[in-house]
């Protein structure tokens, strides 16, 4: 692939290193050190106060005020273009600096981006972060897709089907990526379960405590505390249950906690995307229970990695906390091997220069793989 001068527009939720911007944060600081040591040029438009994902990839801190939760808005949110806010002047000095890059890559579902491509010179590019859930942006996504096709990706198939125009067969999805050798397989984990995601009420986490009190087993949570009185309303409802909340993590001390767990629950009450916890805790060989929909239920192997639910259903999760030990954690850590981090940036490659070129042959060879694109 050729050298490439690219230009990533992250999550305007909060700052790379902050984990407001959950999975397109993770992606961001997994994904640029690597491109940047393929010989690619590589820059980084993010709120003020991002930590710098490596010395070789440049951010450019942007000011001003964040947008709300597109995850926790209405179906009839309406768009709302802030003078002072962070993504009006993220694209902004997309816009200024436009030249000086091959492409531009928006991570977002933004209503802003997607309304601004066509004013672009410089090919822009997006990846959609989150599934369907505005029916605003949706319909500016609808317009742009169909008149820049391959400018598009998201992260999973099942996300692309939460949109009813898209056919995720024609859709790139790429996926994530784990550093493998930063993640160390644990055959003998202790008797206890763990969580991790956003303290947010779309994730789900009062399931997870339903399943520790169920068991009388230990619960590990680990995540920004988006809404502590959704966390301090999961413990009194559930105030027998041994829960320790570690915080939100660096990518070491969330391991260490992750693989010394029977198993990770993944509960949310909405469709994940994707789920990069997902994959990073079958790096260290825990086995995944989680909801039957969206990303997760294209990562997971039934029966092999873990077990998929039907959504909601604690019974069902509880069953399957049961079941885990059955599983053989060193096929758990193979199923990660498919997501690493190199396989990762290949796929970044391809969409960054289809996006550029608009090879109708990449096209063809995404379609003729969308049914079996992690092999």
């Amino acid at each position: 692939m050729a050298r490439r001068r690219v230009l990533f527009l992250t999550s305007p939720v909060g700052p790379l290193g902050s984990g407001e911007g959950g999975g397109v944060e993770t992606n961001l600081m997994n994904l640029t050190p690597i491109l940047a040591r393929r010989g690619h040029t590589v820059a980084i438009a993010a709120p003020a106060g991002s930590v710098q994902p490596a010395p070789e990839v440049f951010v450019y801190q942007v000011g001003g005020n964040p947008p709300p939760y597109a995850t926790t808005a209405r179906r009839d949110a309406p768009v709302i273009c802030q003078p002072d806010g962070v993504l009006e002047r993220m694209w902004e000095l997309a816009m200024r600096v436009q030249d000086q890059y091959d492409v531009i890559i928006g991570i977002n579902y933004d209503w802003l981006a997607y309304y601004l491509t066509p004013f672009f010179k410089t090919p822009v590019g997006h990846i959609i972060s989150i599934v369907s859930t505005i029916d605003a942006v949706d319909a500016i996504i609808r317009e742009r897709f169909y008149e820049y096709p391959n400018h598009f990706a998201v992260n999973t198939c099942a996300q692309a089907s939460t949109f009813p125009f898209i056919d995720p067969c024609r859709m790139m999805s790429l996926y994530g990526g784990v550093d493998l050798a930063r993640y160390s397989l644990n055959l003998a984990p202790q008797d206890r379960i763990c969580w991790v995601a956003r303290i947010s009420p779309e994730k789900g986490l009062e399931d997870a405590f339903a399943v520790a009190q169920r068991l009388r087993i230990p619960l590990d949570v680990c995540g920004k505390m988006q809404h502590p009185e959704y966390w301090e309303a999961c413990v009194a409802r559930y105030p027998d249950v041994d829960v320790t909340y570690h915080g939100f993590l660096n990518q070491d001390a969330l391991h260490r906690v992750v693989r010394n767990a029977k198993a990770l629950l993944m509960t949310p009450h909405w469709i994940e995307a994707f789920g990069n916890t997902c994959i990073e805790a079958m790096a260290g060989g825990t086995p995944v229970i989680a909801y039957n929909a969206g990303g997760p239920s294209e990562l997971v192997q039934d029966g092999v990695s873990g077990f998929l639910v039907p959504p909601r259903d604690v019974d069902a999760l509880v069953e399957a906390v049961r079941r885990v030990d059955r599983l053989d954690r060193r096929l758990v850590r193979k199923r990660a091997e498919k997501f690493s981090l190199e396989r990762f940036a290949d796929r970044y490659e391809r969409f960054i220069e289809h996006v550029i070129c608009g090879d109708p042959q990449a096209l063809l060879e995404w379609e003729l793989q969308a049914s079996h694109p992690l092999d």
